[in-house]
């Protein structure tokens, strides 16, 4: 058997040994690092939700990249009729991978903050303008309206407040968003919230007669003075919540058929384009016998 035909013998069997071994390589790391993202699911399950994504597409250009690497393997004209696929493919897989990592963690961001200042009903640049808010009541125009602010040590407590109509009957319509309440002749006497607050090292007392917002209370962040009502919270809590959950299955059902579509039709191309180098190798070896 002549050296030609031993070498042709030889590059088949490094053609075929080395893609397996390749293979096996990646798909070990790959599988590997995605069993370590999944222990951090429970700490911190966005770890997870991003570096799944990105260790898939990774796994999928490196092992292109030990084909190009490799020419003394494959040989330079199957590389060359394999180097546009490559970079095509390679190219769609990242960037994919990239469109919908940003668009879900921008939505994911932003359904979160809508959730975070849900309960929040107004901002203002001072106490005073929330202290009006949450004092002022619509039925002024035709009650006659006396609060019984009492001097209370707790942070948060209750009050009566006397409405009397400045002409007629009361209506019962107009009351029924306080908690509770009594009337005695054509007095009704309603419970609400006061409260106890710092600001600038003063205690400032306050009490809720907006009847649009009979749980509101205000609450200082950052500087800012905000009127939260905690009674329309749980709503918007919940629609955020199933929104971001909707959106990252959404988008995970994306990536995967994505990814499927670009992986399965390219892997069979590189898997043909493998094999018949390898049959030419075989073929030559033949011709010379």
């Amino acid at each position: 058997m002549s050296e030609e035909i031993r070498t042709e013998k030889l590059c088949k069997k490094r053609i075929l040994s080395y893609t397996a071994k390749k293979r096996a390589l990646v798909s070990v790391l790959a599988v590997v690092l995605c069993i370590a993202a999944l222990c951090f699911v429970d700490l911190n399950g966005a770890i997870t939700l991003i570096s799944i994504p990105i260790i898939i597409a990774a796994a999928f250009i490196v092992d292109k990249v030990f084909i190009f690497v490799r020419p003394d393997v494959y040989g330079r004209d199957m590389i060359k009729r394999g180097r546009t696929p490559i970079i095509a493919t390679t190219t769609v897989v990242a960037a994919f991978t990239a469109i919908c990592l940003l668009s879900g963690i921008v939505g994911y961001q932003l359904v979160m903050y809508a959730a975070a200042n849900a309960n929040v009903v107004k901002t203002y640049d001072n106490l005073d303008d929330a202290i009006d808010f949450l004092q002022s009541c619509g039925l002024d125009d035709d009650y006659e309206i006396t609060v019984h602010l009492k001097d209370s040590g707790s942070d948060e407590f209750t009050i009566t407040a006397d409405f009397v109509p400045k002409s007629g009957e009361y209506d019962k319509n107009d009351f029924k968003k306080y908690k509770d309440y009594k009337v005695n002749g054509n007095v009704v006497t309603v419970t609400i919230k006061a409260f106890n607050i710092e600001y600038n090292g003063e205690t400032i007392r306050y009490y809720v007669l907006n009847e649009k917002y009979p749980n509101a209370k205000i609450e200082i962040k950052d500087g800012a003075v905000n009127v939260v009502d905690l009674g329309q919270v749980l709503g918007k809590v919940l629609g955020a919540t199933f929104g971001a959950v909707a959106q990252i299955a959404l988008l995970a059902v994306v990536y995967v058929v994505g990814i499927i579509a670009a992986l399965v039709p390219s892997e069979i191309y590189f898997e043909k384009l493998i094999r018949n180098e390898a049959k030419k190798v075989e073929a030559a070896e033949k011709e010379e016998a």
